[in-house]
């Protein structure tokens, strides 16, 4: 029934504007930071009414009041036919990394949370794993054609400096000046935003403790994997890692 899905999905592209802006990621990319800092530079642009539709796209295994949705929706339909009057940023990072923090949203940051023995069964996983997060990027490379148009980002340049930021305002063609982008991204520091956090400061966040692995702005740096994941583990994901198309640019 593929097909069926695929014609509901074309009709669905007619719910949303022609142009419609659309971020997409997989969890634990950093899409809550990049929408946090995209809110600021709207609203002091005077865009506020500028709507985008940020979205995990079926690669959320469940969500922070407990409903878990079903894993195989992303093995299961693979064409992305409802961005196709739309525009898509896709927001990307080391998928080593992104299935290290996954395991701490999955496990702590839910009302009904899953229960692992260890993180390496959560790693290892067929279909909750690490492939997931390998078929969720090779299936976005496959239809980043689909959308009017696709812009790719990465997070570790993001914690860079304000250059993939600069991108993606362009890309939403919003005016604002370069001193009032740096002040914004200065102010929206994993840091700076890890403490308000802890103080319930921002909109939005459910309090699930205040411990490190329990907040929403855990880490928030790149290679976190390194020292998070045991040696076979890396091993398991870097051999997966053969997979994920050159595109993204990650390497073994």
């Amino acid at each position: 029934m593929k097909w069926w899905r695929n014609i509901k999905d074309i009709v669905l592209s007619f719910y949303y504007p022609s142009g419609q802006f659309f971020l997409v990621s997989f969890p634990n990319s950093g899409r809550t930071w990049l929408m946090y800092m995209l809110k600021s530079i709207l609203k002091e642009a005077g865009k506020e009414n500028l709507y985008i539709e940020d979205t995990h796209d079926c690669s959320e295994i469940i969500i922070e009041n407990g409903t878990r949705q079903d894993p195989h929706l992303i093995f299961n339909f693979t064409n992305r036919f409802r961005y196709l009057r739309s525009r898509v940023i896709f927001l990307a990072r080391d998928p080593r990394d992104i299935i290290t923090s996954n395991f701490h949203q999955v496990t702590n940051r839910s009302k009904n949370p899953f229960k692992f023995n260890s993180k390496s069964e959560f790693v290892n996983h067929d279909v909750y794993g690490f492939k997931r997060v390998i078929h969720f990027f090779n299936m976005w490379y496959n239809n980043k054609r689909i959308p009017q148009d696709f812009l790719l980002i990465k997070y570790e340049n993001l914690l860079e400096n304000t250059v993939d930021l600069k991108k993606v305002i362009h890309f939403l063609n919003v005016d604002i000046s370069d001193e009032s982008i740096e002040r914004i991204y200065q102010e929206s520091t994993a840091h700076k935003m890890r403490e308000k956090e802890k103080k319930n400061q921002l909109e939005g966040f459910s309090d699930f403790g205040k411990e490190t692995n329990k907040l929403k702005v855990r880490k928030a740096r790149k290679g976190s994997y390194l020292t998070e994941l045991t040696f076979e583990d890396i091993k398991f994901c870097n051999k997966e890692m053969e997979k994920l198309n050159p595109y993204f640019g990650y390497k073994i």
